[in-house]
């Protein structure tokens, strides 16, 4: 699943590629795919886009939001642009098998008689959505998330707070979304390991400087990532509009180095299950 950075990246495509543009149609080929009128849509610009934590917002004209949550394999196509899980092939035929929505835009009108573009939503497992919500309807849709990474009240005694909440292992606190909007077990993982943290530490035995280690460093990992254009895994399955990988991968500090010298100390990187999640940590640095 995407974390915080890989769907600011793709807010930022999308941003690029659709601001100002009017939707003439929208087709659903997936009912559970889309929930809300797609009659409230058609016609509609594009105003701009927003995100917190893991979900993307889509401003409309006339005052609605789409709501957008990739899941494990959601993503858009914008012409010959990918936005999110690649499906294998997936430029050679659009719509494919896993085409669930398909967004119809009206050509600028300086380009009479050129087809407008179209952007697909591809979800190949069908766990993502979108959703059309009215902005009450969106506060409440994100009423039960915990502050954004990126925002501004995100600070340090905002993070030590919430970990006080709960007895869990840090790290398990660290994933939950009441909590934290947008962290996933990659940065959950190195942002311990630069506050030299063991994960399985319970969540309200940190104290407000191990906090501001987390918070410091949770901030600048996820930056560098969206900066590097996020994280494609072995899989592929993430990568740029213009279908390149993203980089941050080359900067994981202990994630998925299961056996592997601490690129601090040297001794080998242990690994264990948290609540059902890969931890990877240096036995050694984080005590």
């Amino acid at each position: 699943m995407p974390e915080l950075p890989e769907v600011e990246v793709v807010r930022l495509s999308l941003e690029a590629y659709l601001t100002g543009k009017r939707i003439q149609k929208i087709e659903i080929l997936n009912k559970k795919s889309f929930i809300g009128d797609p009659r409230l849509v058609e016609g509609q610009k594009i105003i701009k886009f927003s995100r917190i934590g893991k979900q993307l917002s889509i401003y409309l004209s006339n005052g609605y939001i789409l709501l957008v949550h990739l899941k494990m394999t959601g993503q858009f196509i914008y012409g010959d642009a990918l936005m999110g899980h690649p499906t294998k092939d997936a430029f050679k035929q659009l719509p494919n098998k896993s085409t669930r929505i398909i967004f119809y835009f009206s050509p600028p009108s300086s380009k009479r008689g050129i087809k407008g573009e179209i952007l697909y939503f591809n979800d190949q497992r069908k766990f993502g959505w979108i959703k059309l919500l009215n902005q009450t309807e969106l506060v409440e849709a994100q009423s039960n998330l915990g502050r954004d990474v990126f925002a501004k009240n995100f600070t340090p005694r905002y993070v030590f707070t919430q970990l006080q909440k709960s007895r869990r292992p840090v790290k398990v606190a660290l994933l939950d979304q009441k909590y934290f909007a947008g962290i996933g077990n990659i940065y959950a993982n190195d942002a311990l390991f630069l506050a030299k943290i063991l994960p399985t530490i319970p969540a309200n035995k940190i104290t407000q400087s191990q906090a501001k280690s987390i918070h410091h460093h949770l901030i600048d990992i996820m930056h560098q990532s969206v900066l590097a254009g996020g994280y494609t895994a072995k899989d592929n399955q993430y990568l740029h509009p213009d279908g390149s990988k993203g980089g941050s991968q080359f900067f994981y500090r202990v994630y998925d180095k299961k056996g592997e010298p601490c690129i601090k100390c040297g001794t080998k990187i242990k690994y264990l299950k948290l609540a059902g999640r890969g931890t990877f940590f240096c036995p050694h640095c984080q005590k």
